[in-house]
């Protein structure tokens, strides 16, 4: 009950709008979620629903990453090939399943004691995605 009802249980990245405003003027922006209904009401009241053109959601498709079937519904859904497609994880077996498909991936090293990676790109913080994508 306190992870779906406690919003403050949500805790967004300082850069987080930011950088979602500035991906929104280039690309698609999608989310791909191990998740409950709940989400939908915490990004609208974070402010930042309205960026998403679409959402995959575990509780959705019965499936969890890194199950193919959550990226294919992803690229289907969004209209996109795999190859022009970043996904940005912080586990580097969700990575995995993404890469397997042809999806580039990046592994975010926001949480305290994450490690860098050895096969894919990293990010310390959500606007180095910005770097990264416009490098690419």
């Amino acid at each position: 009950m306190d992870r779906v009802y406690n919003e403050a249980n949500y805790v967004f990245f300082e850069d987080a709008k930011m950088t979602l405003e500035a991906l929104k003027e280039k690309y698609k922006i999608g989310v791909i979620s191990d998740t409950d209904p709940s989400i939908i009401r915490v990004l609208k009241n974070a402010g930042i629903y309205d960026y998403f053109d679409h959402l995959t959601l575990s509780y959705e498709l019965g499936e969890s990453k890194p199950s193919f079937v959550m990226y294919r519904n992803a690229l289907e859904t969004m209209d996109l090939q795999a190859t022009e497609t970043e996904f940005i994880d912080d586990y580097e077996k969700n990575l995995e399943g993404a890469a397997a498909l042809g999806i580039q991936p990046v592994l975010t090293l926001l949480h305290p004691n994450a490690q860098e990676s050895t096969t894919y790109p990293t990010t310390k913080r959500l606007s180095d995605l910005l770097l990264y994508l416009y490098k690419h």
